[in-house]
């Protein structure tokens, strides 16, 4: 087969970018050729298959200064240039992996096309919408959701709860659950490395979190609960690993006088993110906005215990047992304390947690029911 993919936060540090990447990966093991097309973010291309084309400086200026995020468009000259790699390609398969406000170039070239066409729906943008723009917000995304949905030949989610959410909206296309595969990660920083890489003092509790410092995300939880160990003297650091609004959240600790209990790493590499969760004590995840969290399911591989908040997605990807579960933004920081003191609990619900990812989230399995996927609209 030969498809053609694209994301308009590819390669950003994301889930989107692990899941696409994943999937070229799979794919091209077994003899499928991909590729895969975004805005240009001015590096290059991430990998052979990756081709990057014009952005919107307009929009990028707009997201940047309104919603302060990275995130790009693509630009006017985009239309041809899909269309030129679409003509020379020639794919079996059009691979969409991003909703948007309104069609992008790409969107709008799979949809002229008469070639099958797939979507993978991996956020709950309703959720977004919501956020960024109140009630109608969500109402322009859950009905933006239905209409894309309708006009594909299959919708991929990562879990059964965005399935039941698209059938709430009335998608009649078939929905495909299918998580995203995660591989065990390589040997952990030691604390010392840890120390030295990221200024960690070495005799103190290491709280990470990773992922986009963003307003969806629910940090400020997190510097509620730095607060908290200044309050009560615990002896502990919050690490932030990821790219985003990293000087407004560092302004607002410092406000909060607490700039001293949280550190801020900024984007890593992959290999680095990798080795860091291993060497962190506890992994913190206030978001309630996942799809599937996959970043939860990587601190579960690297052994680290997870404190998580009630989700959409947490109770089928990281059910409680497997994480400690806060049922409040109020109760999160005393679950995190909680613990933090009680060693013996976070070593054997990390074990419990390990075993659990390593059986249910095993990329061998993703990558063959994607594949099936696509044999059955193009036997169809």
């Amino acid at each position: 087969m030969k498809i053609l993919i694209s994301s308009l936060t590819y390669p950003l540090l994301n889930g989107v970018t692990v899941s696409v990447n994943t999937s070229i990966d799979g794919f091209t093991k077994r003899g499928h050729e991909m590729r895969i097309i975004s805005p240009s973010y001015e590096k290059g291309k991430a990998r052979e298959e990756h081709y990057p084309v014009a952005f919107s400086s307009v929009a990028r200026s707009v997201t940047a200064s309104i919603f302060k995020k990275k995130e790009r468009v693509f630009g006017i000259k985009a239309r041809s240039q899909i269309k030129k790699i679409a003509e020379e390609f020639n794919p079996d398969v059009y691979w969409l992996h991003t909703v948007s406000w309104a069609p992008n170039a790409f969107e709008t070239q799979m949809m002229k096309s008469k070639k099958p066409k797939v979507l993978f729906y991996h956020t709950y943008i309703e959720e977004y919408g919501r956020i960024y723009a109140g009630t109608m917000g969500a109402y322009a995304m859950r009905r933006r959701s239905k209409e894309l949905c309708n006009n594909v030949d299959a919708v991929m989610v990562p879990g059964e709860a965005m399935k039941k959410k698209l059938l709430s909206y009335g998608v009649k296309t078939p929905v495909h659950v299918i998580p995203t595969g995660l591989e065990l990660p390589p040997k952990p920083f030691s604390k010392k490395e840890l120390q030295e890489r990221f200024g960690v003092p070495k005799a103190v509790t290491t709280v990470l979190y990773v992922g986009r410092i963003s307003k969806e995300k629910n940090l400020d939880i997190l510097l509620d609960t730095a607060e908290d160990f200044k309050k009560k003297n615990v002896k502990a650091r919050i690490l932030f690993a990821g790219p985003g609004d990293i000087e407004e959240m560092k302004e607002k600790a410092k406000k909060m006088g607490i700039e001293d209990m949280v550190v801020f790493c900024g984007p890593l590499p992959k290999e680095e993110v990798q080795r860091v969760y291993g060497a962190c004590d506890i992994f913190a995840f206030p978001s309630k906005t996942e799809t599937q969290g996959l970043v939860v399911m990587e601190a579960m591989l690297a052994n680290t215990p997870v404190v998580a908040i009630e989700s959409p997605a947490q109770e089928e990807f990281f059910p409680e047992g497997k994480v400690v579960l806060a049922r409040s933004d109020q109760e999160f920081s005393e679950k995190i304390i909680e613990t933090i003191e009680d060693k013996e609990k976070r070593k054997k619900m990390a074990e419990k947690a390990k075993n659990y990812a390593v059986k249910n989230f095993s990329t061998k399995r993703m990558i063959e029911k994607q594949i099936k996927v696509f044999k059955e609209i193009l036997e169809s």
